[in-house]
């Protein structure tokens, strides 16, 4: 768990030195967003299904003995 915060936290620590960056990241972002209201509602559909799916597979590969 701590192994997961550190990681965010350098990359939070990163965008905040890192202008070109943010401003990529925010772009993408943004750009995410339109293309989401653009095709809506099927685009949310797509995106509640591949969260399930991936919540799915993370629960399966924790159960999974090592």
């Amino acid at each position: 768990m701590f192994r997961v915060l550190g990681l965010f936290g350098l990359g939070a620590a990163f965008l905040a030195i890192s202008p070109e960056l943010r401003a990529t990241l925010m772009d993408g972002i943004e750009t995410g967003g339109k293309f989401l209201s653009d095709n809506s509602p099927l685009s949310y559909v797509g995106v509640g299904i591949a969260a399930l799916a991936g919540a799915m597979f993370w629960v399966y590969r924790a159960a999974q003995p090592r």
